[in-house]
């Protein structure tokens, strides 16, 4: 009798005595017949048992080791790779074109993010600019010609921030666009920057009479527009042009001419002090002082150097 047909019977044995009530089976009480059954029985799986294991030892490690259940898997769905006739020159060109693909895939990614972000950076300094294009909350509302926002690229990794419109800008509405503005964007061009893809704004966003300085009421009104502003265009440095703005932004700051050129630390951004292109205008021996901050915004903004 083979040890399945045995088990069956033992099996079948159980259950018609678990049906009797009892959870056991007693061999001494069994027919001779079975006994003799059973012992056969149980004598031919000990020597199958025997077999097998003598047969194990005398197999390589690898097959008489247990696999896990996922090195089946592993081996079943990733069957054994070819051997490849192929040079090392070919096997590493297909690796960098696979480098290459995964790359290119890397850049359309952080390209589809960058729209993602430009659009909305777009879209919010628009939506800034319509709710506050008509606003009165200071007298300057009342006698403007334009309300002068701020122009220049708002994925600008540089922000200037001027103290208020003039004349020319008032009429424009556009910041820095008379003689100081002339002498602003030359400025800019010189350190190899074109105009255009710089941010430029004022601290407030409309003329004062007659170019006066804006009170402390008129740049509190202004000053959330100006927060704002920074905030979309996150730049990475701010330059601001003259004592007003400087000293709006950091107000403990001492004057202009001693504390140019210093990079300081504005909330989240670096900001770097020096003198309005209209002082530059009055006053050409402060040009190589300009000049010389200047020189420092491509350092900090492009090159990231510490300070």
């Amino acid at each position: 009798m083979d040890f399945t047909t045995l088990l069956l019977q033992l099996k079948n044995k159980l259950i018609s005595l678990e049906k009797e009530g009892l959870s056991y089976l007693n061999i001494e009480k069994m027919p001779e017949a079975e006994q003799r059954l059973l012992y056969k029985g149980l004598e031919e799986i000990i020597s199958i048992e025997s077999s097998i294991s003598s047969n194990k030892k005398n197999l390589p490690l690898e097959i008489n080791s247990k696999k896990t259940h996922l090195e089946i898997f592993q081996k079943e769905h990733n069957p054994p790779k070819k051997l490849s006739n192929k040079t090392d020159c070919e096997i590493l060109n297909e690796k960098e074109t696979t480098l290459g693909k995964q790359q290119t895939h890397a850049e359309e990614f952080n390209q589809e993010i960058n729209k993602n972000v430009k659009k909305n950076n777009i879209d919010s300094i628009n939506v800034l600019y319509k709710k506050f294009e008509s606003c009165q909350r200071c007298e300057l509302g009342g006698i403007r010609n334009n309300f002068v926002f701020g122009n220049g690229s708002i994925e600008s990794e540089i922000m200037f921030i001027g103290e208020g419109p003039g004349a020319d800008e008032d009429k424009l509405g556009e910041p820095f666009v008379g003689r100081a503005g002339k002498l602003l964007t030359k400025m800019i061009n010189t350190i190899g920057i074109d105009r255009q893809d710089v941010y430029i704004t004022n601290i407030v966003k409309c003329r004062p009479p007659q170019n006066r300085n804006p009170t402390n009421k008129e740049i509190s009104c202004c000053l959330p527009i100006l927060k704002k502003q920074i905030d979309i265009v996150n730049p990475k440095l701010i330059i601001t042009l003259g004592n007003v703005p400087s000293k709006t932004l950091i107000p403990d700051l001492p004057g202009i001419t001693k504390v140019h050129g210093q990079i300081l630390q504005y909330e989240n951004w670096k900001l770097l002090p020096t003198f309005h292109p209209s002082y530059l205008l009055r006053n050409r021996a402060s040009m190589p002082l300009a000049w010389n901050d200047f020189k420092i915004i491509t350092e900090v903004a492009f090159e990231s150097l510490k300070f």
